[in-house]
């Protein structure tokens, strides 16, 4: 009687654990840059990354902690860029300008991405719209000390200047390079096509004087309380008649 050889089923090996973390980091930045964090399942991941859902808890204790990695990543590589320009600042002598240039350029770069298209910048505008409070934890986790490091730098710079003006000013830095790279078709269709923000080399051109100008204004006066006897006659006068 012939003998028969068992059926032999082959399994494909596991991905090595850095391995499955990567695609599930990749899987995760994908999906929250198009649906949102509200939006996007575990299972939704661990199906995008070709692996089972159990290990997004495994290497991340869940979504949160998924999606902390992903931001952080991003974070760092912009970070990372901006403290090397201040550095070269630093050598060459720190002149305002240059100072604005490596916190500007590193940031509409990153926001651009390739052709224009960002995935960092698609996950932070959909993360601000479901204003979650994990975005805020997130922005105050992984740029406060970039921020911090580029305030004190900015104080050196402009010494006459208040710790609060200074911070009023890059409060509203932060606001025009989000804009100017988010919001690029307004000008561009103003300017038939001429003022293009997608182009960072013409953005920077224009932008880092436009800032710094800003910065070397003359402080705000504080707004001056009316004396106690013009204040009582404004509201005598304020009182309607019978």
């Amino acid at each position: 009687m012939p003998t028969t050889t068992p059926e032999t089923h082959w399994t494909a090996p596991e991905a090595p654990a850095s391995e499955t973390r990567e695609r599930l980091i990749a899987a995760a930045g994908r999906l929250f840059a198009e649906r949102g964090f509200a939006g996007v399942s575990v299972r939704a991941i661990a199906a995008e990354a070709s692996v089972n859902w159990s290990l997004v808890g495994y290497h991340f204790r869940g979504k949160h902690g998924l999606l902390a990695e992903v931001y952080r990543r991003h974070c760092d590589s912009l970070n990372s860029e901006r403290l090397k320009l201040l550095a070269e600042v630093r050598r060459d002598g720190l002149r305002l300008e240059a100072v604005l240039e490596a916190f500007v350029r590193p940031a509409l770069a990153e926001i651009q991405g390739l052709k224009g298209e960002s995935q960092f910048s698609r996950l932070r505008a959909i993360l601000a719209a479901e204003d979650a409070p994990l975005f805020a934890q997130l922005r105050a986790e992984n740029f406060e000390q970039s921020s911090r490091t580029f305030v004190g730098v900015l104080r050196e710079c402009l010494p006459r200047l208040s710790e609060d003006e200074i911070l009023w000013r890059f409060h509203f830095t932060l606001g025009t390079i989000y804009y100017s790279a988010t919001s690029p078709q307004r000008i561009k269709t103003f300017s038939g096509g001429r003022c293009d923000p997608g182009n960072l080399e013409a953005t920077v051109r224009h932008l880092v004087p436009f800032l710094a100008a800003a910065f070397r204004s003359a402080p705000v006066l504080p707004q001056q309380r009316p004396p106690a006897r013009a204040a009582a006659r404004a509201r005598k006068t304020a009182k309607p008649k019978n």
